[in-house]
């Protein structure tokens, strides 16, 4: 199930929220960013949280979506990382797991403000959630 291209995956002036998309699966990359940007999201996609951090560096996201699961760094560090460079992300952060709801992610995400969305997820499940994600830019940016 897909969700409706609508309104509400763009900024009032038109333009396109933004994601990265981070996961050490290529295909789940590419399946992800396809689905993402079909429903009206701009999706970048990188297969490593190292990846993650250098597009970081240089380009602006409203929204980040990371697995947890991902070798060299995990999305619990990466999401530390981010957080420490860039305050602002917190409450925009999805970790996305299989394994979702253990102490150390409930810590994790109250400690960083980091939603949680348990895979295997539904795209239309992923948009609400990057939705709701772009509420709180919206909260933090009043128009």
């Amino acid at each position: 199930m897909t969700a409706p291209r609508n309104v509400e995956n763009a900024r009032p002036d038109g333009t396109r929220w933004s994601i990265l998309f981070v996961d050490d699966d290529d295909m789940v990359c590419r399946s992800m960013g396809k689905c993402l940007d079909r429903v009206g999201f701009r999706t970048v996609t990188v297969t490593s949280a190292v990846e993650a951090l250098a597009r970081i560096g240089t380009e602006r996201f409203d929204v980040i979506i990371t697995d947890h699961n991902m070798p060299e760094m995990s999305g619990g560090e990466l999401i530390e990382r981010l957080i420490e460079h860039d305050p602002t992300l917190r409450g925009r952060i999805i970790l996305t797991s299989g394994d979702l709801h253990s102490d150390a992610n409930d810590a994790l995400m109250t400690r960083t403000g980091a939603r949680g969305l348990q895979k295997p997820f539904q795209v239309a499940e992923l948009a609400l959630a990057v939705r709701a994600a772009v509420a709180r830019l919206g909260a933090l940016n009043p128009a």
